[in-house]
């Protein structure tokens, strides 16, 4: 159980991660590279396109919400409107993925609403493109310590019904069973 992803900018982190208390996946992952070229006009002796370079890179994926998992799905998705627009550091396995991207989308697809009118499932698609802002140092150190956090045992407790399991049985108990 670690963390799976995480994007960290100046509002904080957002983790992607399966855990004993919450279930946040990250699946879909998919990115683009391509080239930006220009055509020329029919002018005699110049090159056919005038090659600029590669466009912004674009990064998408997708998380699956669940209530059942100890995910209050409808906060989720709503929290997520505030990350639109803010430039952060992508990090995949702990490891920063390409350049600083800034948050351009978020979608919310297959929503399940019960008969109370509680958010139970959603499927967000989050899609990044490549910025060019610069970050802050307080950004950076965050995402490192985020990072830091995700790797180390400090802060891991033990589930309630882990901790079930390992206290000692009542020897009365056992006899009747």
């Amino acid at each position: 159980m670690a963390r799976t992803a995480t994007f960290t900018t100046a509002l904080g982190t957002k983790v992607w991660e399966i855990t004993a208390k919450s279930v946040k996946d990250f699946s879909g992952f998919t990115t683009s590279y391509e080239l930006e070229a220009e055509k020329n006009n029919a002018v005699e002796g110049s090159p056919l396109s005038n090659i600029r370079g590669l466009k912004k890179q674009t990064v998408s994926f997708s998380s699956t919400l669940n209530a059942h998992f100890d995910v209050d799905v409808r906060a989720e998705m709503e929290n997520w409107k505030s990350w639109i627009g803010q430039t952060g550091i992508l990090k995949i396995g702990g490891q920063t993925y390409g350049p600083n991207f800034i948050l351009t989308k978020v979608k919310a697809a297959n929503t399940q609403i019960d008969n109370a009118g509680r958010f139970r499932y959603s499927k967000l698609t989050f899609t990044f493109e490549e910025s060019d802002e610069t970050l802050s140092a307080s950004i950076t150190a965050a995402a490192e310590s985020a990072n830091a956090a995700g790797s180390s045992a400090v802060g891991v407790t033990c589930s309630t019904a882990k901790k079930s399991l390992l206290k000692s049985k009542n020897p009365a108990l056992q006899s009747r069973l």
